[in-house]
């Protein structure tokens, strides 16, 4: 044949079987071991010990899954069905679309200031803890947003997730890493706020101006848009958008209860202490709500739910592959192994490089250990003395953990949170490390350079 082929894409099914894969491989390789562990459940320092080698066949491997699943993810399964609808009622209404496009058209060469504003939004909410699990709720919009700045598919994930964790990653009130290791290090809760503060507003700066640079780069080729979004009205900036047109006082309506909804899911579960499944139960009838508005009955505005929760279902696919890596971790052995052994040569550190390597070995333990708490939880009974014995300060060495934590949350191929943005995007790890590693490695220099300047005044 004379045409070359054409190289086909790595889709997210192959790398998660991949990563499943490696991780069997690993079950197979590395010796089992565990921490002594104290009655809260933290791993005790020092204590670590190969057991008897735990060889998991892939049926028990298969056999558990569906139990990780459901333990894990089976109510954010219930939520994403309900969210999804919320998203395919609205969409089918136009209003979104059109409330989008008028602001565009409207402030033009401003319209860019979407991005910075709903950046440190959803940095203030990452700060909290909140909107990390939760964020593939959010792709969705960020298509719609992408669409009408006429930028790509990775823009649209990265205006949803970027900004949450990467507040996540250095917060000063972030319970679930910063304040849970200053309790186990026996450092007083919420310290050391004026360096993370610092850290986090910059960041969030640098996460702006990098998607701003991005959507103008991507405005300059009209190609890109045809890639992603299909042929239709494809322009070289806002030229094309549709003509401002004023929203009726029933879109306005529809507009403020979704907005609003998104707003109440987003700070409900902190500010009413209400957990996923009751806030998701409130948004049900909101949704039919919004149907009714649009002008549907309600056979109308369930077919378009149904629409909706059709684009979840690979995602929730994608949520029940990850949990076999889960499945083979936790009961093969080797996750205490790895920690161990990551953590081993800090011990020949010293000084601001022991620091650094703190952050980097918790950022590699990060890529196994997706849950921030979970981490915490196991890491730093041995990071507190570690540091107690290089020299370097329990909050410096929170604050390593904390980076490294966060760090890898957006570029692991095994972080469920990020794939299922993927998923849900219908876009590959290739096409996101494009946007998310050169965006990436600005935020690595910040975090590097902090901890040189915060071991240098004893932070």
């Amino acid at each position: 044949m004379g045409q070359e082929k054409k190289k086909k894409d790595i889709s997210m099914w192959t790398t998660i079987v991949v990563v499943i894969a490696v991780v069997y491989i690993l079950s197979l390789l590395l010796p089992s071991g565990s921490y002594q562990r104290s009655e809260n459940g933290m791993a005790i320092p020092g204590t670590y010990e190969v057991v008897e080698k735990v060889f998991l066949s892939p049926l028990d491997v298969i056999m558990k899954v569906g139990d990780q699943a459901y333990n894990t993810f089976g109510k954010l399964f219930v939520t994403l069905m309900i969210m999804g609808g919320l998203m395919g009622v609205t969409n089918s209404t136009g209003v979104l679309d059109k409330a989008l496009a008028n602001m565009i058209r409207k402030f033009r060469n401003m319209a860019l200031l979407i991005i910075p504003v709903y950046v440190f939004m959803t940095g203030v909410l990452g700060a909290m803890g909140s909107m990390i699990s939760t964020v593939v709720l959010f792709v969705p919009l960020g298509l719609s947003i992408a669409k009408q700045l006429r930028a790509d598919r990775a823009f649209a994930v990265g205006l949803v997730i970027c900004g949450s964790f990467t507040a996540f990653m250095s917060s000063p009130i972030n319970m679930l890493t910063c304040v849970l290791g200053q309790t186990i290090a026996g450092i007083p809760e919420y310290s050391g706020a004026g360096l993370r503060t610092v850290v986090t507003v910059i960041n969030l700066c640098i996460v702006s101006g990098f998607l701003m640079v991005w959507v103008k780069r991507c405005q300059k080729d009209p190609s890109v848009y045809e890639r992603n979004f299909g042929s239709e009205e494809i322009g070289d900036g806002m030229d094309n958008i549709q003509e401002y047109s004023p929203l009726t006082i029933k879109e306005i309506v529809i507009l403020i209860v979704f907005f609003g909804t998104f707003i109440f899911f987003a700070v409900g579960g902190v500010a009413l202490d209400l957990s996923m499944l009751p806030l998701a139960s409130i948004v049900l009838p909101i949704v039919i709500a919004i149907g009714f508005l649009g002008g549907y009955d309600l056979d109308g505005t369930m077919n378009q739910f149904v629409k909706g929760t059709a684009g979840m279902v690979g995602v929730m696919l994608f949520m029940i592959f990850a949990c076999y890596m889960n499945v083979i971790l936790n009961n093969s052995g080797i996750l205490d192994t790895i920690v161990y052994y990551l953590s081993m040569p800090l011990s020949y550190l010293s000084g601001s490089l022991a620091a650094i390597g703190m952050f980097i070995a918790n950022a590699i333990i990060n890529v196994f250990i997706n849950s921030g708490s979970g981490q915490t939880t196991v890491m730093m009974p041995i990071m507190a003395p570690l540091a107690d014995v290089l020299g370097v300060s329990r909050q410096m060495a929170v604050l390593a953990l904390q980076y490294g934590d966060g760090f890898t949350n957006l570029l692991a191929p095994t972080s469920v949170n990020l794939m299922a943005c993927l998923a849900a995007a219908k876009i590959d790890l290739r096409e996101w490390y494009k946007l998310c590693v050169p965006c990436y490695a600005l935020l690595a220099i910040v975090l590097m350079a902090s901890i040189f300047i915060g071991t240098a005044i004893g932070y």
